[in-house]
């Protein structure tokens, strides 16, 4: 159901992207959906599950040991990708999409990583992707599983460009008379297409007034220390209740696993993200949780799993740390492009991150000059560095108002947190 990601699948991809990479009549690779509803809502963890517990268990590592290895060739491809993201867009449908340099949503657009929610760990690739997000921003997603739609994908970084439905089909044939692999002629070929928002004074964002309780209430290296940050979150209060309550669905181990999972990925490289990944699948595919979640959602469907431990207090740091992350390794991705890896993605047509921004105010960005600029100087230094990039002002706007403040006796601005 809405395109279900299964081995086969993976391998007839990995296939195609690989003749494709090799084609001098390819120059431009479009990855997109025969549904309206879906791009892919995920990988078919059900069938993974019953292999390894029918005792096939080498075909249910093959499954991630694969998936994570195309995943990286998106990452690392030597051609443009252009992932069209509409519909659903959940667990391995990110991972066919969020890696390619190009990530084009509509309104129909719907992110999520729920893995938590079925005993299993955010992955794909999330280790690298979702611990560069702003702030505590992929620390929220990749714990809770909440959904983006629509423009909150542009917001977020999880998409370059906003483009709606009904464009997507003369955006594809633009792309496809292009006749060049040139990156900036592929942007501005989408720049075409991309829509302003209705309302160019504000951002149409929903995680736009829960930013700083989120940076609050998930900065912390703890789960414990996360929910009792949220029970005494007083800027958005009712947002904090209802996370907590998110939290109490979610498998303990899984969020102890994740949290520390993504503090890993902020100091680690594309493939050794990937490789973490891989080894963190084997042990949970050898847990209780895995398929205890993946039954009770998706089997069953009764959506009452029976989580062991059952508390996160009762989850044992020390002894989950130890078999997750300091046992033998036993498999490893096989790499399509072995010889490329890197700390950041190496093409940014999304818009200006809070690192961005922060980077200016503070002097650490060189083009910066005097580092005493006020709010007009930071709009348009961006509005110039991005060529007039829909959504730009409204990302820039926003993130001075949230992260900033003027000086002292002057209009220059000062980063705040």
């Amino acid at each position: 159901a809405l395109n279900s990601l299964t081995l086969p699948m993976v391998q007839a991809i990995a296939q195609h992207l690989k003749e494709w990479e090799e084609s001098h009549l390819c120059n431009v690779v479009i990855l997109r959906s025969n549904s309206e509803k879906a791009f892919c809502a995920g990988g078919d963890v059900v069938q993974v599950s019953q292999a390894w517990k029918s005792g096939a268990r080498a075909d249910a590592i093959k499954f991630f040991q694969e998936e994570y290895r195309l995943n990286h060739h998106i990452a690392s491809y030597s051609k443009p990708i252009v992932a069209m993201i509409g519909g659903y867009t959940m667990g391995g449908g990110v991972g066919l999409s969020v890696h390619a340099p190009f990530r084009v949503a509509t309104e129909s657009s719907i992110f999520a990583m729920p893995e938590t929610k079925i005993g299993f760990f955010p992955d794909v690739g999330a280790t690298f992707f979702l611990s560069r997000l702003d702030g505590e921003t992929g620390t929220y997603l990749g714990m809770t599983g909440q959904q983006l739609r629509g423009r909150d994908l542009l917001y977020a970084g999880i998409a370059t460009h906003y483009v709606p439905s009904e464009r997507i089909p003369n955006l594809e044939e633009r792309l496809w008379e292009l006749g060049t692999s040139d990156y900036d002629v592929v942007n501005s070929a989408i720049e075409e297409f991309a829509a302003q928002p209705e309302d160019s004074t504000s951002l149409d964002y929903s995680l736009s007034t829960l930013r700083n309780s989120i940076d609050r209430c998930f900065r912390f290296k703890s789960v414990e220390s996360i929910i009792e940050a949220l029970k005494h979150e007083e800027e958005n209060p009712e947002w904090a209740q209802q996370t907590i309550k998110m939290l109490e669905m979610m498998s303990p181990s899984s969020l102890k696993l994740t949290l520390e999972q993504l503090g890993h990925g902020k100091r680690l490289d594309i493939k050794q993200a990937f490789e973490l990944e891989l080894r963190l699948a084997e042990k949970r595919l050898a847990s209780h949780d895995m398929h205890e979640g993946i039954d009770a959602l998706l089997v069953r469907k009764t959506k009452d799993p029976k989580w062991d431990p059952p508390t996160a207090a009762e989850v044992n740091m020390n002894q989950l740390f130890t078999e997750y992350f300091e046992s033998t390794v036993v498999y490893r991705p096989d790499f399509v492009r072995n010889g490329v890896t890197f700390t950041e993605y190496p093409h940014k047509f999304g818009l200006p991150t809070e690192a961005d921004v922060r980077a200016l105010i503070s002097g650490e960005n060189p083009q910066a000059g005097d580092y005493m600029l006020t709010r007009e100087e930071v709009l348009n230094y961006f509005e110039r560095e991005y060529i007039g990039k829909i959504g730009v002002s409204q990302k820039v706007s926003w993130v001075l108002g949230c992260k900033t403040r003027m000086k002292d006796d002057s209009e220059a601005l000062e980063w705040i947190s």
